[in-house]
Protein backbone atom coordinates (compact mmCIF):
# COMPACT_ATOMS: atom_id res chain seq x y z
CA UNK A 1 0.00 0.00 0.00
CA UNK A 2 1.46 3.40 -0.73
CA UNK A 3 0.50 6.26 1.59
CA UNK A 4 -1.82 8.11 -1.43
CA UNK A 5 -4.44 6.92 -3.16
CA UNK A 6 -5.18 8.97 -6.54
CA UNK A 7 -8.35 7.90 -7.83
CA UNK A 8 -10.81 8.05 -10.83
CA UNK A 9 -14.59 9.10 -10.57
CA UNK A 10 -16.45 7.83 -13.90
CA UNK A 11 -17.28 4.68 -13.33
CA UNK A 12 -14.87 3.98 -10.61
CA UNK A 13 -17.18 6.15 -7.56
CA UNK A 14 -19.52 6.81 -9.86
CA UNK A 15 -22.10 3.95 -11.33
CA UNK A 16 -22.39 3.60 -15.08
CA UNK A 17 -23.86 6.41 -17.40
CA UNK A 18 -27.63 6.34 -16.62
CA UNK A 19 -29.75 5.23 -19.75
CA UNK A 20 -32.56 6.84 -18.86
CA UNK A 21 -30.31 10.16 -18.91
CA UNK A 22 -29.30 9.41 -21.94
CA UNK A 23 -32.29 8.60 -23.62
CA UNK A 24 -33.48 12.61 -22.65
CA UNK A 25 -29.98 13.90 -23.69
CA UNK A 26 -30.31 12.48 -26.76
CA UNK A 27 -34.33 13.55 -27.22
CA UNK A 28 -33.23 17.25 -26.38
CA UNK A 29 -30.44 16.95 -29.05
CA UNK A 30 -33.10 15.62 -31.58
CA UNK A 31 -30.90 12.94 -32.58
CA UNK A 32 -31.81 8.73 -31.81
CA UNK A 33 -30.12 7.41 -28.69
CA UNK A 34 -27.79 4.92 -30.74
CA UNK A 35 -26.91 8.08 -32.69
CA UNK A 36 -26.01 10.24 -29.63
CA UNK A 37 -24.17 6.48 -28.41
CA UNK A 38 -22.03 6.58 -31.68
CA UNK A 39 -21.10 10.64 -31.51
CA UNK A 40 -21.08 10.89 -27.52
CA UNK A 41 -17.01 9.87 -27.11
CA UNK A 42 -14.92 10.92 -30.00
CA UNK A 43 -15.31 14.21 -28.62
CA UNK A 44 -15.27 14.11 -24.72
CA UNK A 45 -11.75 14.30 -24.03
CA UNK A 46 -11.44 17.31 -26.06
CA UNK A 47 -14.63 18.73 -23.56
CA UNK A 48 -13.00 17.48 -20.52
CA UNK A 49 -9.73 19.27 -21.28
CA UNK A 50 -11.44 22.40 -21.59
CA UNK A 51 -13.77 22.85 -25.17
CA UNK A 52 -16.50 25.36 -24.85
CA UNK A 53 -19.54 22.91 -24.30
CA UNK A 54 -21.72 24.29 -27.13
CA UNK A 55 -18.46 23.23 -29.89
CA UNK A 56 -18.81 19.71 -27.60
CA UNK A 57 -23.02 19.64 -27.96
CA UNK A 58 -22.69 21.27 -31.64
CA UNK A 59 -20.08 18.25 -32.35
CA UNK A 60 -22.57 15.67 -31.47
CA UNK A 61 -25.65 17.26 -32.60
CA UNK A 62 -24.17 17.68 -36.03
CA UNK A 63 -26.37 21.06 -35.92
CA UNK A 64 -25.25 24.30 -33.98
CA UNK A 65 -26.56 24.43 -30.09
CA UNK A 66 -26.42 27.95 -29.14
CA UNK A 67 -24.74 28.56 -25.36
CA UNK A 68 -28.46 28.11 -23.53
CA UNK A 69 -28.96 24.96 -24.97
CA UNK A 70 -25.57 23.39 -24.46
CA UNK A 71 -26.01 24.61 -20.83
CA UNK A 72 -29.32 22.94 -19.89
CA UNK A 73 -27.84 20.08 -22.05
CA UNK A 74 -24.50 20.16 -19.54
CA UNK A 75 -26.74 19.91 -16.55
CA UNK A 76 -28.71 16.90 -17.88
CA UNK A 77 -25.88 14.76 -18.85
CA UNK A 78 -24.02 15.77 -15.53
CA UNK A 79 -27.36 13.79 -14.03
CA UNK A 80 -26.19 10.31 -15.88
CA UNK A 81 -22.87 10.52 -14.04
CA UNK A 82 -24.49 11.16 -10.71
CA UNK A 83 -24.73 8.24 -8.77
CA UNK A 84 -22.23 7.16 -6.19
CA UNK A 85 -21.35 3.81 -5.37
CA UNK A 86 -22.02 3.82 -1.49
CA UNK A 87 -20.32 0.70 -1.63
CA UNK A 88 -17.02 2.52 -3.01
CA UNK A 89 -17.28 5.64 -0.39
CA UNK A 90 -17.59 2.75 2.17
CA UNK A 91 -14.00 2.05 0.67
CA UNK A 92 -12.34 4.79 0.66
CA UNK A 93 -13.63 5.31 4.49
CA UNK A 94 -11.89 2.13 5.27
CA UNK A 95 -8.46 3.66 3.19
CA UNK A 96 -8.75 6.96 5.07
CA UNK A 97 -9.18 5.15 8.10
CA UNK A 98 -5.80 2.88 7.65
CA UNK A 99 -3.76 5.99 6.92
CA UNK A 100 -4.11 6.22 3.52
CA UNK A 101 -4.25 10.11 1.94
CA UNK A 102 -6.82 10.58 -0.55
CA UNK A 103 -7.01 12.66 -3.92
CA UNK A 104 -9.58 12.36 -6.52
CA UNK A 105 -8.21 12.86 -10.32
CA UNK A 106 -11.03 12.58 -12.88
CA UNK A 107 -11.26 13.82 -16.99
CA UNK A 108 -14.75 16.03 -16.77
CA UNK A 109 -16.07 18.90 -17.92
CA UNK A 110 -16.08 22.37 -16.03
CA UNK A 111 -19.70 21.51 -15.13
CA UNK A 112 -18.63 18.25 -13.41
CA UNK A 113 -15.68 20.30 -11.70
CA UNK A 114 -18.04 22.97 -10.03
CA UNK A 115 -20.81 20.33 -8.76
CA UNK A 116 -17.25 18.13 -7.20
CA UNK A 117 -17.17 21.76 -5.31
CA UNK A 118 -20.60 21.94 -3.92
CA UNK A 119 -20.76 18.18 -2.75
CA UNK A 120 -20.55 16.57 0.55
CA UNK A 121 -18.53 13.08 -0.25
CA UNK A 122 -15.64 15.26 -1.97
CA UNK A 123 -14.77 16.36 1.79
CA UNK A 124 -13.01 12.95 1.67
CA UNK A 125 -10.10 13.94 -0.39
CA UNK A 126 -7.32 16.32 0.05
CA UNK A 127 -7.34 17.01 -3.51
CA UNK A 128 -9.65 17.28 -6.28
CA UNK A 129 -8.20 17.32 -9.47
CA UNK A 130 -10.74 17.92 -12.69
CA UNK A 131 -9.35 18.14 -16.05
CA UNK A 132 -11.35 20.99 -17.79
CA UNK A 133 -9.42 22.84 -14.61
CA UNK A 134 -5.95 21.70 -15.35
CA UNK A 135 -6.12 21.67 -19.31
CA UNK A 136 -4.76 18.31 -19.57
CA UNK A 137 -6.37 14.66 -19.63
CA UNK A 138 -5.87 11.49 -18.62
CA UNK A 139 -3.89 9.46 -19.99
CA UNK A 140 -1.20 11.97 -20.72
CA UNK A 141 1.32 11.27 -18.09
CA UNK A 142 2.13 15.34 -17.64
CA UNK A 143 -1.50 15.28 -15.48
CA UNK A 144 0.06 12.93 -13.24
CA UNK A 145 2.96 14.61 -12.60
CA UNK A 146 1.19 17.59 -12.40
CA UNK A 147 -1.49 15.81 -9.44
CA UNK A 148 1.95 14.50 -7.59
CA UNK A 149 3.55 17.88 -7.56
CA UNK A 150 0.03 19.52 -6.33
CA UNK A 151 -0.33 16.47 -3.38
CA UNK A 152 3.28 17.26 -2.57
CA UNK A 153 4.36 13.54 -2.74
CA UNK A 154 6.71 11.61 -4.96
CA UNK A 155 5.23 9.45 -7.87
CA UNK A 156 6.26 5.87 -6.39
CA UNK A 157 3.82 7.09 -3.00
CA UNK A 158 1.16 7.24 -5.47
CA UNK A 159 -1.04 4.35 -5.92
CA UNK A 160 -3.77 5.48 -9.23
CA UNK A 161 -7.18 3.77 -9.58
CA UNK A 162 -8.81 3.96 -13.02
CA UNK A 163 -11.27 1.16 -15.20
CA UNK A 164 -9.83 2.30 -18.29
CA UNK A 165 -6.07 0.47 -18.84
CA UNK A 166 -5.22 3.18 -20.98
CA UNK A 167 -5.42 5.89 -18.16
CA UNK A 168 -3.67 3.42 -15.51
CA UNK A 169 -0.81 2.95 -18.06
CA UNK A 170 -0.20 6.49 -18.55
CA UNK A 171 -0.46 6.88 -14.56
CA UNK A 172 2.27 4.03 -14.42
CA UNK A 173 4.54 5.93 -17.55
CA UNK A 174 4.71 8.90 -14.98
CA UNK A 175 6.31 6.41 -12.05
CA UNK A 176 2.50 5.85 -10.01
CA UNK A 177 1.39 2.46 -8.93
CA UNK A 178 -1.03 1.53 -11.26
CA UNK A 179 -4.33 -0.43 -10.37
CA UNK A 180 -6.86 -1.19 -12.90
CA UNK A 181 -10.66 -0.92 -11.10
CA UNK A 182 -12.46 -4.63 -12.02
CA UNK A 183 -15.38 -3.71 -8.78
CA UNK A 184 -15.11 -2.78 -5.55
CA UNK A 185 -14.33 -6.25 -3.81
CA UNK A 186 -11.64 -6.88 -6.55
CA UNK A 187 -10.08 -3.39 -5.62
CA UNK A 188 -10.53 -4.16 -1.72
CA UNK A 189 -8.07 -7.06 -2.52
CA UNK A 190 -5.26 -5.14 -5.12
CA UNK A 191 -4.95 -2.50 -2.18
CA UNK A 192 -4.96 -4.62 0.86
Amino acid sequence: MTPWLLIDYGEVISLPYDDTVHQRVAALLGIRPETLAERYWPDRLALDAGLPSDEYWTRVAGRTIPIDEARELDRVDIGGWARVDPRMLDLLDEQSAAGVRLALLSNAPLIQAEAFDELTWTDRFEHVFVSSRIGLVKPDPAIYIHAVAAMGTEPGEVTFVDDKEVNVDGAVQAGLRGVVFRGVDQLRRDLG
